[in-house]
């Protein structure tokens, strides 16, 4: 693929069989690639004069837009019936420099329509589904393969290794589909009362097991009184997890200390997670919550899919919360998770805390865990 639009490999695998014309841009607008529903001969683009409406939306703010990193959209810009929109996503890079655009085509919608929002996020839901089924076979013929030439030492790295890099892709899975339904206003909570701090103690539990077979240090304080308020404790999950594998992702694991404490108030809780890692440099925390800004915290590097503290804020927003970061270079960062007390009404539907949070390899808990920690194959 061409250097100029390196950045575009996860949304080529995203959109490449949409039925939403999709068009990859250089930072010229030269168009650098077009999925299936914009090359075939009776797409919205062929139809077009593209030239006709790149010159209107600049005319309309396109260019500016794009350098301060804005999404743009051009409403049916040559009358077209049904009507024909554009939309264009800026990409930028770690100083916020436009690397290219991301633009979809679409007929007859609006934005807040679900059969074109259904469609329009549709790909990254089916990928979803298809990786998951080869990825489990191979994962099964990994642990054959353990077994089978269990005194192999060398072969036994490279099958961990497999195992690993098999984990990371389930994981980039995961989160482009959550992103993909955070876009299209499908990712909804499903609120449910329950002991929160039960909850925590057990997703701290089956976490410090994990972490610490990987050699981690991992301490966890959480109150044993109840704290009753509404929750989705599979988002929950999610975001809290998110946050301790990016602190055992940049912490040395022979001298970490990771510490997961719970504080209870009247109508609030605040848990933080306190690692002594590397800490994160201002320039690149003022970015942190951009999706798609991955970033190693010292060099500012690219370092993932850049999406984990994206869905993670958005999660916790969900449930009213708040996230924020403490930092000090050399010396390691804590996450603050703020969570309001949502009183259950009466037709509230009460669920206990699982016994466990880890009921197989395949679990949210694991899956998000393993983008630091190589698991056991």
């Amino acid at each position: 693929m061409d250097d100029q639009i390196g950045w575009a490999k996860p949304f080529i695998a995203m959109y490449a069989n949409s039925p939403i014309a999709t068009l990859i841009l250089d930072r010229t607008l030269e168009i650098q690639w077009e999925n299936k529903a914009a090359k075939s001969g009776d797409s919205l683009i062929r139809q077009l004069n593209w030239d006709d409406c790149l010159i209107r939306a600049k005319q309309n703010g396109l260019l500016t837009c794009l350098h301060q990193g804005k999404p743009f959209t051009l409403a049916n810009p040559l009358l077209f019936r049904p009507p024909v929109h554009f939309i264009f996503q800026p990409q930028t890079d770690k100083e916020g420099l436009l690397q290219g655009v991301l633009v979809h085509i679409f007929q007859d919608t609006n934005v807040s329509s679900p059969e074109w929002k259904e469609s329009m996020y549709q790909p990254a839901n089916v990928y979803n589904n298809q990786f998951r089924m080869p990825l489990s076979q191979i994962f099964s013929v990994l642990n054959l393969l353990q077994i089978e030439y269990q005194k192999d030492e060398t072969l036994q790295k490279y099958l961990g290794n497999i195992n690993w890099y098999c984990y990371r892709i389930l994981r980039t899975v995961v989160n482009f589909s959550m992103d993909n339904r955070i876009q299209s206003g499908q990712l909804k909570p499903k609120m449910q009362a329950g002991d929160l701090c039960r909850f925590v103690q057990v997703l701290c539990k089956d976490t410090k097991e994990l972490v610490q077979n990987a050699g981690y240090q991992f301490f966890y304080e959480v109150p044993s009184i109840p704290f009753i308020t509404l929750y989705d404790g599979d988002l929950l999950l999610c975001a809290i997890c998110n946050l301790i594998s990016n602190a055992c992702k940049f912490t040395n694991p022979e001298s970490s200390h990771i510490t997961l404490k719970m504080t209870v108030w009247e109508k609030q809780v605040t848990i933080t997670i306190t690692d002594n890692g590397s800490g994160i440099k201002p320039q690149v925390l003022k970015r942190a919550f951009e999706r798609f800004y991955s970033f190693d915290p010292q060099t500012g590097a690219p370092c993932g899919d850049g999406l984990g503290l994206f869905i993670c804020r958005f999660l916790l927003q969900l449930h009213h919360g708040t996230l924020a970061f403490q930092t000090k270079e050399g010396e390691g960062t804590t996450a603050a998770l703020t969570l309001p007390m949502i009183k259950p009404s009466g037709d509230a539907v009460f669920c206990d805390a699982p016994i466990s949070l880890t009921r197989d390899r395949f679990s949210n808990l694991y899956v998000i865990l393993s983008d630091a920690i190589p698991p056991d194959i």
